[in-house]
C-alpha cells in the first residue's frame, strides 16, 4: 500500500501536460488526506472535476497511509474567485510496528467519507483554496479546515 501511494505521488507531475490547463497538482494542510497531502485532480466538463489526494503520516510509531478520491463541484464563480463543494471517500491504512519480540504489531483498515465546501481563488498558474469539511468514519462525526495551493501545469 505504501509503494502505490510513493509511485502515485512520484507520477503525478507525468501525467499533467503544458497543453492541458485543466489539471492542477497541489499540496494540501489539514485536508481530506489528514494532515498533510499531494493530490492531482482533472476537470471533466466546465463545473465537474475527478481527483484524488494521499498521504503518509508517521505519528510516534503508528504508519497512516491515507487514499480520497473525491468529486470537486464549482457551485458558483465571478473572476477567478468561486464557491465549491467536494464529496469523496477516505481509505485509510493504519500499521503499528510491533515494539517486542514475537508480535507482529497491529494492522487496521478504515474508511469514511466527507463533504466539503470551499472557497477558491485562481490565477493563470496557480489555485489556493480554503475547505470547511464534515468527515463520517468509524469514530463518528466531526469538522476539519483545510488549505491548499496547487499549480496548473
Amino acid at each position: 500500500m505504501r509503494l502505490a501511494l510513493i509511485a502515485c505521488c512520484l507520477g503525478l507531475p507525468h501525467l499533467a501536460s503544458a497543453e492541458d490547463p485543466k489539471q492542477v497538482v497541489y499540496a494540501e494542510v489539514l485536508g481530506k488526506a489528514g494532515e498533510y497531502g499531494l493530490g492531482y485532480e482533472h476537470s471533466i466538463a466546465p463545473r465537474l472535476s475527478l481527483g484524488v489526494a494521499g498521504s503518509y503520516a508517521l505519528i510516534r510509531d503508528q504508519q497512516l497511509v491515507t487514499i480520497a478520491p473525491y468529486i470537486h463541484i464549482r457551485i458558483a464563480s465571478r473572476n477567478e474567485h468561486s464557491l465549491f463543494a467536494e464529496v469523496g471517500a477516505a481509505f485509510v491504512h493504519s500499521h503499528v510496528p510491533s515494539p517486542v519480540a514475537n508480535w507482529g504489531g497491529m494492522t487496521d483498515d478504515g474508511g469514511g467519507g466527507f463533504l466539503s465546501l470551499g472557497y477558491q481563488h485562481t490565477t493563470q498558474r496557480f489555485v489556493m483554496r480554503a475547505t470547511a469539511s464534515a468527515m463520517v468514519g468509524e469514530g463518528g462525526l466531526g469538522p476539519a479546515l483545510g488549505l491548499t495551493i496547487g499549480v496548473r501545469p
